[in-house]
């Protein structure tokens, strides 16, 4: 019997459902109950509404009259009599000289008072003699209450309790004992034993619990059946391990001797690279003399021009000196002839002066593009007036060739960063413009080969843009041409290193080239981005 009662209590599904029962009961009884009392509360105030209304009809007439005549024994009758009246615990008269009579105990606390003037109507007028007032008891109306709702909730409490119970021991009863055994069977079941079916502790029955005994039962000889089906596949594994080792060892037999082939093959592969490297360093270095040769004999293109002018204009000074002094020792010599010697000697030395001057400038171009500063450290320089110089000092790798600038930068734009080797890169690709875009339009009219350079500073980058209206570049050609040795002028002395040479100038200076295929020239453009570090004066180094 105890262990009848401790399964009973102890069932957590039981306990869940009735909490569940006698919450939901109590929350209905405590709706029910505090509605009835509110009904009740209601039906209380009505009645005491009517005692007043009946006493306003059938008294306060009676009483005005006796306050009128000053009947002291008949006004305490009438109050001995309306103290009698349900709920009313207090009533008094005032008339208008301050008399008063009174009856029964007045409170403060937990009442209803009410006032009804008292009038007088004689067959003239209607005269105010006094006034009555009224005091109703609530804590009798409360204390009705009170006991009515503990009864009702009593009761119920009672009637919840008592059902819960009842349901508490069906669910034991029909359920929780059923799955009590159902567990403990689980926590039995072993593959090695012998096989026993689960049955219930009742009468046989078609309903969930036979269903879910024939489904564990099923399920427990699948388990032996598969039990079984493991065992042997794990005799057969342990054969597959022992040639699983054996293969192993092969395999690692094998290894050794791959890395000993990889270990040969990367040794030749090294020698290759480095014979590969000295190769890259002396076409390099090819390229870089092929450049300069160009650079030089445009150079010399451009010199030979006022050097020739300076030289006719030197020998006409001479001329000239050695007329000026056969005039002036001659006798015939006028002033005039004197002063038309001295302006051709003066317009002769303006003319080897600007000469001289634009030989000069050329020279310091020359210097710009031909000296390797590579390893200097990072200058202030103005943008837009250096790529003018390396615009025009490209230009005179290219005497035969006519090509028009478009340099869109603001005039005031300094920057710091290593001067060469943007020098370097720009110059690469205006030379690869003017041998592979321009190749087939020599000799063309300044305005159709055009090259725009476009600058300027965005998240603190400086970008450059370079285009041009050229020929295309074929998509074919486009995706290699960054790769070092690419070329489509192998058989002109192209080494394929110009845009190469480029692209890793742009990575030495922390940023990116790239190449867009659609410019708004129509030509090849080029991307150029590096980080902006901006000053205020130029200090470029002189040589």
């Amino acid at each position: 019997m105890l262990t009848f009662f401790s399964q009973f209590i102890k069932s957590p599904i039981g306990r869940h459902l009735t909490l569940s029962i006698v919450l939901f009961s109590s929350l209905i009884t405590l709706v029910t109950t505090a509605y009835q009392l509110v009904n009740d509360y209601q039906g209380d105030v009505q009645r005491i509404d009517r005692v007043f209304s009946n006493l306003e009809k059938a008294n306060l007439d009676v009483l005005a009259a006796s306050v009128w005549v000053i009947d002291e024994r008949l006004i305490n009758t009438q109050l001995n009599g309306l103290i009698q009246l349900p709920d009313i615990n207090y009533i008094s008269i005032k008339d208008d000289s301050g008399q008063s009579w009174s009856s029964g105990t007045q409170k403060s606390e937990q009442s209803l008072d009410r006032i009804f003037p008292l009038v007088y109507k004689s067959p003239i007028e209607n005269i105010n003699v006094g006034m009555l007032e009224v005091q109703v008891d609530m804590d009798a109306i409360y204390q009705r209450l009170y006991n009515k709702a503990i009864l009702i909730l009593l009761s119920n409490g009672i009637k919840t309790f008592l059902v819960a119970g009842f349901i508490l021991f069906l669910v034991w009863y029909n359920i929780a004992k059923h799955l009590d055994k159902l567990s403990n069977y689980c926590k039995r079941i072993n593959l090695d034993a012998e096989y026993e079916p689960l049955q219930f502790d009742r009468k046989e029955k078609a309903d969930e619990f036979k269903q879910v005994a024939d489904a564990i039962n099923s399920m427990q000889n699948q388990l032996r059946n598969s039990f079984g089906a493991l065992k042997n596949s794990k005799a057969e594994l342990q054969t597959a391990l022992e040639d699983r080792e054996r293969l192993l060892k092969l395999e690692r037999s094998y290894k050794e001797e791959l890395a000993r082939q990889v270990k040969e093959r990367t040794q030749e592969l090294e020698q290759s690279l480095a014979a590969l490297k000295r190769a890259q360093q002396v076409l390099v270095e090819q390229e870089k003399m092929a450049a300069l040769g160009g650079l030089v004999s445009g150079v010399a293109h451009e010199i030979n021009t006022p050097i020739g002018i300076c030289l006719t204009a030197a020998s006409a000074q001479l001329s000239h000196i050695d007329e000026l002094i056969e005039l002036i020792h001659s006798e015939q010599a006028t002033l005039d002839e004197i002063n038309a010697i001295l302006d051709e000697y003066q317009q002769s030395c303006e003319l080897i002066v600007r000469n001289i001057t634009k030989a000069s400038s050329l020279i310091q171009k020359f210097k710009t593009v031909a000296i390797d500063r590579s390893q200097e450290e990072h200058q202030c320089f103005n943008l837009n007036e250096q790529l003018n110089e390396i615009f025009e000092s490209s230009l005179l790798m290219h005497p035969n060739l006519e090509v028009k600038a478009s340099i869109l930068v603001e005039p005031k734009l300094n920057i710091k960063t290593n001067i060469s080797l943007l020098n370097q890169m720009v110059s690469n690709i205006l030379s690869n413009a003017f041998t592979h875009a321009f190749q087939t339009r020599e000799g063309a009219l300044v305005q159709d080969n055009l090259i725009q350079i476009d600058a300027g500073i965005d998240e603190g980058f400086v970008h450059v843009s370079i285009q041009n209206n050229g020929i295309k570049i074929p998509p074919e050609v486009a995706e290699h041409m960054f790769e070092p040795f690419f070329t489509t002028s192998r058989s002109k002395g192209g080494t394929g290193l110009g845009l190469s040479a480029a692209f890793n100038t742009a990575t030495l200076l922390n940023g990116t080239m790239s190449y867009q295929a659609d410019s708004s020239l129509g030509g090849a453009q080029f991307n150029i981005r590096f980080p902006f570090v901006q000053c205020d004066s130029i200090q470029i180094s002189q040589y």
